[in-house]
């Protein structure tokens, strides 16, 4: 299923970028009002260091909420039901977010950041902050992801199983409801993986902290 989500999504990109014009037509006018809203999503929680991480952060918001919504199709299921692809998902931005920080900060900048401040706590704080980052922080976020989308995908396959059938051969759709609600978290789902692999990364490499000087 991931890999249907991927060729998909390779090719939509390729024959609708394929031909740019000066003046968009509908299907550019989408692409250009999904990217700016992206564009602007990840500059809110990035401030002055999004421009590199916006194609990162984008393509996570799009691929999540595309397998999100695979789910609702008859005869499909979400991947982010399985907890292999949430891991997998979770240890990409885990990978990202402290490469960024060694990068942006060095290695003995990055231990002082985790050391955090005064210094005379870092007894204290750098085993918390060591096993939030090693432990707590992936095992949330992937877990998180997981749990939502398993559910909404169990529980819309518990009313279908229950649907009654009028006059023995009419399905009556019980599910529906939950199919709304099962898009609008999709949405919120891959939102919020989004977000906080921006916040991640943003405090990694220290841009919170700054503007909070």
């Amino acid at each position: 299923m991931s890999a249907v989500i991927i060729i998909f999504l390779c090719l939509f990109s390729i024959l609708a970028t394929i031909r740019l014009k000066k003046i968009p037509g509908r299907l550019q006018s989408l692409l250009e009002i999904i990217v700016e809203g992206l564009e602007n999503f990840t500059k809110s929680q990035m401030g002055r260091a999004a421009g590199p991480f916006i194609p990162f952060i984008g393509t996570l918001f799009i691929y999540i909420f595309a397998m999100n919504m695979l789910g609702q199709i008859p005869l499909f299921h979400s991947p982010t039901s399985n907890f292999n692809t949430t891991i997998s998902l979770t240890l990409i931005v885990f990978f990202v977010t402290h490469y960024q920080g060694i990068k942006n900060n060095g290695v003995t900048g990055y231990l002082k950041h985790m050391a955090g401040k005064p210094i005379w706590l870092a007894p204290l704080v750098f085993p918390l902050h060591l096993m939030q980052e090693l432990l707590s922080r992936p095992l949330s976020l992937s877990m998180r992801l997981f749990g939502n989308i398993m559910g909404e995908d169990t529980i819309i396959a518990i009313f279908i199983g229950l649907s009654p059938f009028l006059l023995g051969l009419i399905p009556v759709p019980m599910h529906l409801p939950m199919v709304f609600l099962a898009l609008l978290g999709s949405t919120i789902q891959a939102m919020i993986f989004s977000l906080l692999a921006s916040f991640y990364i943003a405090g990694a490499i220290g841009i919170h902290e700054e503007e909070h000087h």
